[in-house]
């Protein structure tokens, strides 16, 4: 199977009416800013979608993508690569009042003035939205282990302060 540049943008509503479905590759060099909010790497992304009518008549693009990014993970502080897979829904809006009618089911993707939308800038925002809070690797792998962190500790050497507000407790009886 040969493996080819997904476009980096598409009508979908013609892409619909043809039932038109797209599979190959973006290449990173397109995906700058998830190469920002990574460690430095992201591979190519595999991307497979479609384009159709739902049962209501909705233009939709579904479709899922899979790559590979660098994130460091936030308990050893090193680098790791991270497998990411994310699945899609959209629907494009001509107008803006249409996202009210739209089912919850599909993210709504406003086209550009030539009824176009950029597939790799959807895709590349879903990468976004699916790396972690804290990136961590497994507890197996990452040279840090659970009992070697400390979330703190108190010092015993501190004395004991009274309670500022022993002195309510007096004006209570």
């Amino acid at each position: 199977m040969q493996i080819v540049k997904i476009p980096l943008t598409i009508d979908p509503i013609k892409a619909a009416k043809m039932r038109s479905t797209y599979s190959g590759v973006i290449e990173a060099s397109f995906l700058s800013r998830l190469l920002g909010a990574s460690a430095g790497f992201c591979s190519d992304i595999q991307v497979q979608f479609s384009c159709d009518t739902d049962e209501h008549g909705t233009v939709t693009v579904n479709g899922h993508a899979q790559g590979e990014v660098s994130l460091t993970c936030q308990r050893c502080m090193k680098d790791f690569n991270e497998n990411l897979q994310v699945k899609f829904s959209y629907s494009p809006l001509t107008k803006p009042s249409e996202e009210e009618e739209l089912p919850d089911k599909y993210d709504p993707v406003e086209v550009d003035e030539h009824g176009h939308i950029e597939i790799a800038k959807l895709v590349e925002d879903e990468f976004i939205v699916s790396i972690p809070f804290f990136p961590m690797h497994s507890v197996e792998d990452c040279s840090v282990k659970e009992q070697d962190t400390t979330v703190g500790k108190i010092d015993d050497s501190v004395e004991e302060r009274p309670n500022p507000f022993a002195v309510l407790q007096n004006l209570k009886k």
